[in-house]
């Protein structure tokens, strides 16, 4: 019985709400019936000419869908949201059963004629907003909105790729109306809250913000107003003649190139490449010196191969990455020419030639005293390395003991005097020169003998230095200090984003 109680009172609530809505629908029927009954959607919604229609203009963004590095384009997409005043579409609430607010086909009022001033496309250069319904207040206040696709065109500059950022504007405006009839512009100006919102993704639950899309990533907006006309685009409101002027409003979105792979794929191997070209400098073998520049300079020609490939169209300035990868291949080139030099010099001109540089001999000279022009390089020449396991410290400027240039029977090879027998004269010894025949074998090895104790051993150490590779040593560890300036100053400059 109690069950049958409240479906009765169901039944009756359900009746009595469907007829006040009932009423309320044809309530608001007939409100709408009465507005446009002599509404002209042609017409300016102002009962006075010289009044201005102020349109306040808000934008979202969604997604960024494409940007396009050879056509210098972006197609975006959004939702646009406007608002004016209609004086033809007002009411007093309390006639109406309280109605304060009234849905409508956007298609039955006025519309401010926004046009898409940098579209790509003719077909997206008028923006419609017929797509949803407006909502009109009583107070003749109008909200309109539609969802837009928007391929605009952007003015790019590749100059810091990788970390290059870029801007791609929307320029909206009224194309019929000029200040004098439609105003743009916000009272609250170009605030941060009229920039577009930028919202790329919906997620409730986990609350994770996109960013990226694409390579790039859409970090910010920016409004901005302006009156345009002979002159240009100026910020101030003409004081005269407002008909030569249009109100222009310019949306914008900015983006920044997400390359997260660029450290370890493009600007580790050119440091590895820029040190390469210095470590030459530090070996003594110029043939040694000029291959490892030869397989440097293959190094850099496979990787700017591959840099050419993923390099940004030219726009703008050569892109600083590039400077640095032609500033590396001149050094490298440059490298090896003065270690060929270096080489045919030394195959051409005596060791102990002096190259004449009256100019240059006082520095060399200074330098040489440096720790950092007497330290030797890295030596690959097998003659230098024996040399050096070799070396010996003893000295060699003792005068050598006296050899006899002779060789007596009594003595054998030894080069001490044969004792003379006690009373006997020296006249006695017997001469083989007069009695026997030629000793000429004996004498050239009492030679032998003498030369074999006169010259140095295999453990005295030959000098390897000579005047000309002193010098040409003292070159190449100055080019050696410039190219590293050269390094120091241009590394910096053409890899972090702020130089």
């Amino acid at each position: 019985m109690g069950c049958l109680r409240i479906l009765c009172v169901l039944t009756v609530l359900s009746q009595i709400f469907w007829e006040i809505g009932a009423q309320t629908s044809g309530m608001n029927k007939a409100l709408e019936d009465t507005l446009f009954k002599t509404y002209n959607r042609k017409h300016r919604p102002v009962k006075k000419e010289s009044t201005t229609v102020g349109v306040q203009v808000y934008l979202s963004v969604t997604h960024v869908e494409n940007v396009n590095e050879n056509e210098q384009t972006m197609l975006v997409h959004g939702n646009l949201w406007t608002t004016w005043s209609d004086e033809y579409l007002t009411w007093e609430p309390k006639d109406w059963n309280g109605t304060t607010r009234l849905s409508v086909d956007a298609y039955k009022i006025w519309q401010p004629a926004l046009s898409l001033y940098n579209s790509a496309k003719a077909n997206q250069w008028y923006l419609y907003m017929h797509g949803m319904p407006a909502m009109v207040s009583s107070s003749g206040k109008i909200w309109a909105t539609a969802a837009y696709s928007f391929q605009v065109t952007c003015l790019f500059n590749f100059r810091d790729w990788p970390f290059d950022e870029q801007e791609c504007p929307i320029v909206i405006a009224d194309w019929v109306y000029d200040l004098a009839k439609v105003n743009l512009s916000d009272p609250s100006g170009d605030k941060p809250w009229n920039k577009p919102a930028i919202r790329l993704n919906f997620d409730p639950v986990k609350k994770m913000e996109k960013k990226h899309v694409g390579g790039w990533e859409v970090y910010d907006s920016w409004r901005r107003h302006c009156y345009w006309g002979p002159g240009g685009c100026t910020q101030e409101v003409p004081s005269t003649n407002p008909e030569w002027y249009w109100s222009l409003l310019e949306f914008g979105v900015k983006l920044r190139r997400h390359s997260p792979y660029f450290v370890l794929t493009v600007l580790f191997p050119t440091i590895i490449s820029c040190l390469i070209t210095l470590a030459s400098f530090w070996i003594e073998t110029p043939a040694m010196a000029i291959g490892l520049i030869v397989f440097n300079m293959t190094l850099q020609g496979l990787f700017g191969w591959d840099l050419i490939r993923d390099l940004p169209p030219g726009s703008g300035g050569v892109p600083k990455i590039v400077v640095l990868y032609a500033l590396n291949l001149a050094l490298t080139g440059g490298a090896l020419i003065a270690h060929a030099g270096s080489l045919w010099l030394l195959s051409i001109l005596p060791h102990l030639y002096t190259i004449p540089m009256p100019k240059l001999t006082e520095t060399f000279a200074k330098l040489s005293k440096k720790s950092l022009f007497r330290q030797k390089g890295l030596s690959f020449d097998p003659q230098m390395i024996l040399n050096s396991e070799q070396e010996d410290t003893t000295t060699y400027d003792q005068p050598l003991p006296k050899v006899a240039s002779g060789i007596s029977i009594g003595s054998g090879l030894s080069d001490e005097e044969p004792a003379t027998p006690r009373g006997e004269s020296s006249d006695q010894l017997l001469d083989l020169g007069s009695t026997g025949p030629s000793t000429t074998d004996d004498h050239e090895l009492s030679l032998e003998v003498e030369g074999a104790e006169t010259s140095p051993g295999p453990s005295v150490a030959k000098s390897t230095s000579s005047p000309l590779l002193e010098q040409l040593f003292l070159v190449r560890r100055v080019i050696f200090c410039v190219f590293t300036l050269i390094y120091i100053i241009a590394l910096p400059i053409c890899t972090i984003p702020w130089f």
